[in-house]
């Protein structure tokens, strides 16, 4: 659908690409966040990447990559100037919890999962960015690894290696909490 969408807007119906944003805000948005860690910081880079996707569409070129596959690299590329600009902010509780609202996510009720859950978060944040954008983009995103390729512009091979690195990170930062 979203495909159909695109190609509206290119014919001239511009109002098409309302559809295009309803449709994939939340994700763009959730990316950006799991990789800023800064609500404010996410909410701009996700308006940015709109727009250069809209100023952009005659560059889109759908054979080689799906929409949103594009849309990711925008994002992450837009994300990557980001931070080669500024240093990373820390993460307050107010915008952990936006992040759970946004993403969908309704926490347990027993306040030790919500102890795992915030633990796992600060490790997958601690992850340096090209471990963390993968895992992200798996894991959060459901992204296969041949579109997290063109995402990141890396070959299949070297994500597979990021992602299995993240985990083993991600194992053994959050030992304690697992086999406890």
């Amino acid at each position: 659908m979203i495909e159909e969408w695109v190609e509206q807007c290119r014919k001239g119906q511009s109002r098409a690409f309302a559809h295009v944003v309803r449709e994939m805000q939340q994700r763009i948005y959730c990316f950006l966040y799991r990789m800023t860690q800064n609500r404010e910081q996410a909410e701009d880079l996700a308006q940015e990447t709109f727009l250069r996707a809209y100023r952009q569409l005659a560059n889109y070129d759908c054979k080689k990559a799906a929409f949103s596959t594009w849309l990711f690299t925008l994002a992450r590329n837009l994300c990557l100037d980001e931070f080669r600009r500024r240093k990373p902010t820390q993460t307050t509780l107010e915008e952990a919890v936006n992040l759970e609202a946004a993403s969908g996510f309704t926490p347990f009720c027993a306040a030790n999962d919500n102890e795992v859950e915030r633990r796992i978060a600060q490790a997958v944040d601690s992850l340096d960015t090209p471990f963390r954008e993968v895992f992200v983009l798996y894991e959060y995103e459901d992204l296969p690894l041949e579109q997290i390729s063109v995402v990141v512009g890396r070959p299949v091979g070297t994500v597979k290696s990021r992602l299995h690195r993240a985990r083993l990170q991600l194992q053994e930062k959050l030992s304690s909490v697992l086999y406890a």
